[in-house]
């Protein structure tokens, strides 16, 4: 859905120091790395963060179970409490950087080849519908006459091939942890916890023949 980032906000609307993998590179891998040179060029411990904020989806099942679990074992060593929030309310949170925000606009982002995250909110993130994951040829039906206009990483290609004809504005808005680093103080640890959001079951199952009965101690 977009490279995968982290984010140290500086104080309360201090700045915010961002960095980002290249485009591509494996997340469980450079996902730390890039952690500990963040909190290395601030100079800063674990310890002294306020919270850490983590994207809970959404997304791909492997990107939200590496980042849940990297959030939450970094705020449990360092006792630092943790807070999540949905991919789709970053991303609304960037769209309403934007003025003027329509009353009612619609967020997009794959969820596979021929599928798509989808979303209605208005002003100040609301969320009007559920997430749901849509065929491209569904979308243009939950859209159409409702959203004034279409944001988030599927909004271009869902535009493009006819499937949706609401104007697209934000296409390359994805959801990224500078925004999420703006949007951690506003959350609320007893209620935004830092849970995988899915939608949808996971496409692999383990598998449950020929298994071995485990002997009894």
């Amino acid at each position: 859905m977009g490279r995968t980032s982290a984010a140290l906000a500086l104080g309360a609307g201090g700045p915010v120091l961002v960095r980002r993998l290249a485009q591509g590179s494996p997340q469980a891998e450079g996902l730390m790395p890039l952690i500990k040179g963040l909190m290395a060029e601030a100079e800063l411990a674990f310890a002294s963060l306020d919270r850490i904020a983590v994207s809970t989806g959404p997304g791909g099942f492997s990107g939200i179970r590496t980042g849940v679990a990297a959030a939450r074992g970094l705020g449990l060593a360092a006792d630092v409490p943790v807070v999540g929030t949905t991919s789709f309310q970053i991303m609304a949170a960037a769209f309403e950087k934007e003025t003027p925000v329509p009353r009612a606009y619609g967020l997009a982002a794959p969820a596979g080849l021929s599928a798509a995250f989808c979303q209605i909110l208005g002003p100040g993130r609301e969320a009007l519908t559920e997430i749901l994951v849509l065929p491209h040829s569904e979308a243009g039906a939950f859209f159409e006459d409702r959203a004034e206009a279409l944001a988030g990483p599927a909004a271009g290609p869902l535009s493009e091939a006819g499937y949706v004809s609401v104007p697209v504005r934000g296409a390359s808005i994805v959801p990224d942890a500078g925004t999420l680093a703006e949007l951690a103080q506003r959350l609320d640890p007893a209620r935004d916890l830092p849970s995988p959001f899915y939608v949808r079951a996971a496409d692999a199952r383990p598998q449950t023949k020929h298994i071995i009965p485990r002997k009894d101690d």
